[in-house]
């Protein structure tokens, strides 16, 4: 044999375990390979399974979300309505609460008014009574005086009958006796 033959078959001798072990992996791999095949095939059996139970549960779900969506609109429609009388009845009773703040207002201001001509008419009262006590003291000075002015006018006319008693006793007496006397000096 030739030198190239000798090297082929020795190439060959040392392929062909390289080539066993390569055929065996591969079959290896095969046997692997159709196993998780096999797996694949029955997960994805399994999970058409679950997509159609799926799709009926959201077939489910889409159902309950309409008549979800449906009750809630009617109650949304109740509560808008009941929002709109609640409203209604907000406003009535600002109305009222305006009318009565004014009525309040108005009777204050009136209050005020009559609080202020109230004091007013203390204040009247008050220069009132303290005109009449001055009046009232001042007659009474004048009443004083006035008394006082009598008993000097009843002490006047009565030294002046008196006087003028003795005046014509002695006029009389000179008329009698006839003779004039001298004026006397006036007292």
């Amino acid at each position: 044999m030739s030198t190239a033959g000798k090297v082929l078959v020795v190439l060959v001798l040392l392929v062909v375990p390289v080539w066993i072990v390569l055929v065996s992996a591969v079959a290896r791999l095969n046997t692997v390979w159709t196993q998780e095949l096999k797996k694949q095939e029955d997960l994805v059996t399994k999970l058409e399974a679950n997509v159609e139970t799926n799709e009926r549960a959201i077939e489910a779900l889409k159902d309950q979300i309409n008549l979800q969506q449906l009750e809630t609109g009617e109650e949304s429609t109740v509560l808008r309505s009941k929002l709109i009388e609640v409203e209604r009845g907000k406003a009535e009773a600002i109305q009222i609460q305006t009318k009565v703040k004014v009525q309040l207002d108005t009777l204050n201001a009136a209050v005020a008014k009559a609080q202020s001509a109230r004091d007013q008419r203390k204040e009247e009262k008050q220069k009132e009574i303290q005109a009449t006590a001055e009046a009232e003291k001042a007659v009474n000075e004048l009443k004083a005086e006035n008394a006082e002015l009598m008993s000097q006018l009843s002490q006047l006319r009565s030294e002046f009958r008196s006087l003028l008693e003795s005046n014509k006793a002695v006029v009389d007496r000179m008329i009698k006796s006839g003779t004039r006397r001298a004026a006397r000096p006036a007292t």
